[in-house]
């Protein structure tokens, strides 16, 4: 069940987000729920001029095969 997890996990392309303030990062690897909720809640608020984010997407890995000789 775990093996299964992982696959699915490694193949799926997975979306973080980084907040920052003033260049100085405030919440690292959000998920996009997690995101979202703080995202509207600072920039509603707050530094709509300082606060900036990025988004980081990976690229999933391929399983690895064994090989045979």
């Amino acid at each position: 069940m775990v093996r299964l997890f992982l696959q699915k996990r490694m193949t799926k392309k997975e979306k973080t987000y980084h907040i920052y303030l003033k260049d100085e990062c405030l919440f690292k690897d959000l998920n996009e729920w997690e995101f979202n909720i703080i995202w509207r809640r600072i920039y509603k608020s707050y530094f709509k001029e300082d606060i900036t984010y990025s988004e980081i997407t990976e690229n999933p890995i391929k399983a690895y095969e064994e090989s045979s000789y």
